[in-house]
């Protein structure tokens, strides 16, 4: 039905564009052009042989896409999930961490900022600021952008320094108690040097309420900023960049909501229990209120506030220089060092909630994360640059060390279950080592036909220590409890290290009729690394690695530009299979996460994407996705998933969208305003199916007033304007889902002024 939807779009778009032939072979295209870097070499989005999504800076403001979360819920093939402050998910084709936070996990969908991976997903808690682009890539990249880039890979370009002097400045207020500012600065230096410095503040009240404490959650204070040079000198083809970039942001915790779930077979609600009998007490409780515990710690005078406080800083330095007839090098190295402190209680609602009800086996377990990171990286790569020549290639070269150390303390409070009070800790030590070679040929075959054939070694290590520590048994309600807090089982202390290694190749054919079409077809190989389970119950545990994930990709995709180039349509068509795809699950036995391997999945579907601008004042785009996710063969704790649909993966997706632009009395094009709306289909949160998150759709929408010869502009803009309620993960507990919502209706006023 919603494949029909999406059809009957395009078929209208493109209507309009046959009724009106003279018209767009008389103009100039409207559609944007973006030049990407995916492929390491620069190229126009339309000549890009992959499935790839970009979105200008200026896109991303207009639409208020601020973070990875944003971005997620702004387009189609790719979602987000919230698992905590501290483990955010991107999903890519299917393809998700799912919980996956020990100090040896990678990412299943790679994030790079300006080109440097960035390993650890707490680090990706910073806004969007300055920005030139970002670059969404589909399917597997095993080549070029390397390990872990199994589902596809998430590049965000900053706008880079300018010879030119300019500036901007936005103030944004909105509700909820918004007060943003955002800027650059830009200019020469000297006359072989530019620099750039960007800033970012965000201070924002909660989009919900600790009634226990009074206190906001999720609520937001955030600074940010970011020092550039460039260095080119003239009559010489060296160039090279640094930036350094800073970021910290807190808030007072998340909140969390158990709802009784409609599917689960019939047990104990004892959190909506709970509610019900808070809420009759009370006169109400709203979904947007909750009592989350804060953990009283062994030895520490007071209780601790829930929060999340992440603390960024990175420097990224770039080189280029042609050191021999039509080769180029390039360096790039990067360091991140990351500082994150995260406390969150996991049901939202304990046996202490002020009230003094609570349901049979009600229980409270608050978690702490606190990490520390660092990551150096070094990529060396040589370049074919002679533009004449049938043949290009790169060939180069990867080194990447993370060392973290993760601290969690997890407390609990129960009313009848021993393992479910007292006070456990984990101390984690993890060292990480990446090497990798890498090369790619193409050969241009004809005039239209080229083949590129490229391949990937990569060995990947993982070493570390951890100790379980029991630090108390029993609790208030149970002081003589002597069961340790689960998952953990008894003391111990333990090294673990495995290495793997892996060859990932990628061959993809390209057919380029004429400027306005281009197909491909690929056939690559992803590698996602193994690792250790975090926060284990015993010794064996935290010394048994999973193993690694591999994925083979196969896919077609056609782009065309069409009627004097005023309608795009890209379309891509894939088939995947999956082989040991990391899944990492609640026991209900032990109420403990284990992390498995599921043996096989096959993931198919299609994406497409149109843009239609027929003229200098509209402008209107539409996107599909269509993702069948289903595991091969799979059980798990006695639970047979095979066949099931993969976690966390819509089926369906649909974005569509306009802008238009008008003339407002004598001022021409000063007002312009845009809708866009996204759906999202009914997706499982876990493997065996039997939770679910129903489908929803968010509207959002901005309107713009630029006044001619002036230099700044006035905009309102609204997002969730349906105030529509949807979910970024839930827990399952007995036949209660620990639910986490995303943000309500978000609106404002900006006020930029540019020099």
């Amino acid at each position: 039905m919603k494949l029909q939807h999406t059809t009957s779009v395009i078929a209208l778009l493109s209507g309009m564009a046959m009724a009106m032939p003279g018209q767009a072979a008389a103009q100039s295209t409207q559609l944007e052009e973006l030049i990407v870097t995916a492929q390491k070499r620069e190229e126009n989005v339309q000549d890009a042989p992959l499935a790839i999504t970009a979105v200008s800076g200026a896109s991303l403001a207009k639409d208020r896409v601020l973070t990875l979360e944003d971005l997620g819920h702004n387009m189609t093939g790719i979602s987000f999930t919230a698992n905590s402050p501290q483990a955010n998910e991107i999903n890519i084709r299917g393809v998700v961490n799912t919980r996956l936070s020990s100090p040896t996990a990678d990412q299943s969908v790679s994030t790079f900022v300006d080109d440097v991976y960035v390993s650890r997903s707490g680090n990706l808690n910073s806004a969007f600021y300055d920005v030139a682009r970002i670059e969404v890539v589909r399917g597997p990249q095993g080549v070029l952008l390397g390990k872990n880039v199994a589902g596809g890979a998430v590049n965000i370009i900053s706008n880079a320094p300018s010879f030119e002097r300019s500036g901007k400045f936005t103030a944004t207020l909105g509700n909820y108690d918004l007060r943003q500012t955002t800027g650059y600065f830009t200019g020469a230096l000297t006359e072989t040097l530019a620099g750039r410095l960007s800033f970012q503040t965000i201070n924002r009240g909660g989009y919900y309420k600790d009634i226990l404490h009074n206190t906001e959650l999720e609520n937001l204070d955030s600074t940010q900023a970011r020092v550039q040079l460039a260095y080119a000198p003239e009559n010489s083809d060296l160039r090279a960049s640094l930036n350094v970039d800073y970021a910290k942001d807190s808030n007072d915790g998340i909140h969390r909501v158990g709802l009784k779930s409609p599917t689960l077979p019939a047990s104990f609600t004892p959190w909506s229990g709970t509610r019900a009998l808070i809420a009759a007490r009370r006169g109400h409780l709203d979904l947007d209120e909750s009592l989350p515990i804060w953990p009283h710690f062994k030895g520490d005078a007071a209780p601790t506030p829930q929060s999340a406080r992440h603390k960024t800083y990175d420097i990224i330095v770039k080189v280029e220089k042609d050191v021999a007839e039509n080769i180029r090098f390039s360096s790039i190295t990067g360091y991140r060092n990351n500082q994150s402190f995260t406390l969150y209680d996991q049901t939202g609602l304990g046996p202490a909630n002020g009230f003094n009800v609570a349901a049979p086996l009600l229980f409270a377990e608050p978690v702490n994360f606190i990490e520390g990171m660092n990551q150096i990286s070094q990529e060396v790569r040589l370049t074919s640059t002679d533009d004449d020549s049938r043949f290009d290639w790169i060939v180069g070269a990867y080194y990447q060390k993370t060392k973290v150390h993760q601290y969690n303390r997890f407390w609990g409070e129960s009313t009848v279950l021993p393992t479910l009070s007292g006070e456990s800790h984990w101390d984690d030590h993890g060292r990480n080592e990446d090497m990798a070679i890498f090369a790619q040929i193409g050969f241009q075959i004809t005039d239209t036909v080229k083949l590129d054939v490229g391949a990937r070694y990569t060995h990947d290590e993982k070493t570390g220590f951890q100790r379980g520590i029991i630090v108390a048994t029993g609790d208030r309600l149970n002081p003589n409890d002597t069961a340790p807090l689960t998952p953990l089982t008894v003391n111990f202390a333990t090294a673990y290290g495995e290495s793997w290694k892996e060859l990932t190749p990628q061959a993809t054919l390209r057919w380029t009729p004429d400027d306005l079409n281009m197909a491909y077809l690929t056939v690559s190989k992803g590698f996602k690394g193994g690792g250790f389970q975090n926060n284990a119950s015993n010794a064996f545990a935290a010394a048994t690695p999973y193993d690694p994930e591999t994925v083979t990709n196969y896919e077609a995709g056609y782009k065309t530009e069409l009627f004097g180039r005023i309608l795009r349509w890209n379309t891509a068509v894939f088939y995947m299979k999956y082989k040991n795809l990391q899944v990492q699950q609640t026991l209900a036995s032990c109420l403990c996460n284990v992390i498995s391997n599921a043996p096989g999945a096959t993931i198919k579907g299609v994406e497409s994407d149109v843009q239609f601008a027929p003229t200098s004042w509209f402008r209107s785009w539409a996107s599909t996705s269509y993702v069948d996710a289903t595991y091969d063969t799979f059980v798990f704790a006695g639970v047979n998933n095979s066949g099931k649909l993969l976690q966390r993966t819509p089926k369906w997706q649909l974005a569509v969208g306009a802008e238009v632009t008008t003339d407002v009395g004598g001022w021409e094009d000063a007002l312009s305003a845009r809708l866009a709306y996204r759906w999202q289909g009914k997706m499982p949160w876990a493997p065996e199916n039997t939770t679910w998150e129903k489908d929803y759709g968010t509207l959002d929408g901005r309107v713009t007033l630029t006044v001619p010869d002036q230099n700044w502009t006035l905009s309102v803009y609204g997002k969730n304007l349906g105030k529509t309620r949807y979910r970024t993960n839930i827990i399952p507990f007995f036949q209660e889902e620990m639910s986490s919502f995303g943000a309500p209706r978000t609106y404002g006023v900006e006020v930029s002024a540019a020099f």
